[in-house]
């Protein structure tokens, strides 16, 4: 059963969360969601030459929970990687279930600015503020 919610609820008050995927051996696989709105997928591989393999941006969520990804990944294992639906929230915000499936995304951390991905102390700050304006 699709949840609603807003991506933005779990993003905390400074810039961002991140959520990492629970169990995994093969990737390491990260939702990151930012006080805009917006979420972030990443897909890393493990071991020596451990680097990112892709990432995906996404718009929010809809009113049913689904992901609202900008595009879809090339490949039809990526495809098959990224959650679609949102289906629990659990332990307070600080675990999230998609797809009904048994490996949930677990809260790592808080960050207050992400520059690589175009979160710098600016945008951020601006952010910020137009959010207490809306409270």
């Amino acid at each position: 059963m699709p949840i609603t919610a807003h991506a933005a609820d779990f993003a905390g008050t400074l810039c961002g969360r991140r959520y990492e995927k629970e169990l995994e051996t093969h990737f390491r696989d990260c939702l990151l969601f930012y006080i805009d709105g917006r979420i972030r997928f990443e897909r890393y591989c493990y071991g020596e030459a451990a680097c990112l393999v892709f990432s995906l941006w996404a718009r929010g969520l809809d009113a049913d929970g689904r992901i609202l990804w900008e595009k879809e990944p090339e490949f039809e294992t990526d495809q098959k990687a990224i959650p679609r639906v949102l289906t629990d929230i659990q332990e307070n915000g600080d675990a999230l279930q998609f797809d009904g499936a048994r490996k949930r995304y677990l809260r790592t951390e808080e960050f207050e600015r992400d520059k690589p991905n175009g979160y710098g102390r600016f945008k951020v700050f601006w952010l910020r503020r137009r959010l207490a304006r809306r409270t």
